[in-house]
């Protein structure tokens, strides 16, 4: 475990992008909840946004190695457990969650490093994936178990908000310590806010599933559009709060990369 001394600055750089990429996504939805510009998009929307800065394509670059870092930590946590979650089903259903991240992590970063190479940005969108898995016997309870999946994790997470027991990497003590009791309130919020969204991204997935039809996949921008359609002038307040939490999110992703404490030892 010790090799993992130098995997924890890569990781702690991860959680860093990570955390920007959700601010970039959240400031975006308070411009267009202010009605001042910006728009409503994902983490692949917001990997386009830091390209279009000054030092845009160097930015990327740094970009695509703190989220393969990130990949890489999350994949040691669920698989080597350095957490000491355990085998029972909570401790399992967590590391599964952690393999999960780091393989959407690890997609994000290859479509940063396609962007910095000067590509367009490629991969499957989640509804060709969702068509795909069609094909496939028994592919459409496949979706449904996937989406409920994304339910479950959101359920977790919110769980995770109100009880205000955040990663088990984290070092909650050190940080209301340090930063004070408004970043354990703030963090909260964020989780908070992210699942929901997750909630309805995963309901749209267990939809598709069951009606077969792979249109009803949606993604983190189409749920937060979906929060943004509510009637009766709610939507743009909705948005709003919910864009605010994304903010706050993103806070909590830099704070993690600050106190986040890794084991190098079993």
């Amino acid at each position: 475990m010790s090799g993992f001394a130098a995997l924890a600055v890569i990781a702690r750089a991860g959680f860093l992008v990570k955390g920007v990429l959700y601010l970039v996504v959240g400031v975006l939805a308070l411009q267009v909840a202010g009605k001042f510009g910006g728009r409503v998009t994902g983490m692949r929307g917001a990997l386009a946004t830091v390209l279009a800065q000054p030092f845009g394509r160097t930015l990327l670059l740094v970009a695509a190695v703190g989220l393969f870092g990130y990949a890489a930590w999350r994949v040691v946590q669920g698989l080597v457990d350095p957490d000491r979650l355990g085998h029972n089903w909570r401790g399992i259903a967590i590391r599964a969650s952690f393999v999960g991240r780091g393989v959407v992590h690890a997609l994000l970063g290859v479509q940063a490093f396609r962007l910095y190479r000067g590509l367009s940005a490629s991969g499957t969108s989640e509804r060709a994936v969702a068509a795909e898995a069609f094909q496939w016997p028994l592919g459409d309870w496949l979706v449904v178990l996937a989406g409920l999946g994304l339910i479950a994790l959101a359920a977790q997470q919110l769980h995770t908000a109100v009880t205000g027991r955040l990663a088990a990497d984290f070092d909650i003590a050190a940080m209301r310590r340090e930063a004070g009791e408004w970043a354990v309130g703030f963090s909260r919020f964020g989780v908070a806010a992210r699942a929901i969204v997750f909630a309805l991204f995963g309901w749209g997935i267990v939809v598709a599933g069951w009606f077969r039809d792979a249109s009803e996949v949606g993604s983190t921008a189409s749920s937060m559009r979906t929060i943004a359609a509510q009637p009766g002038g709610q939507g743009r307040w909705l948005l709003a709060v919910t864009a605010a939490g994304f903010v706050a999110y993103g806070v909590y992703q830099v704070l993690h990369a600050r106190y986040m404490h890794i084991r190098t030892t079993r």
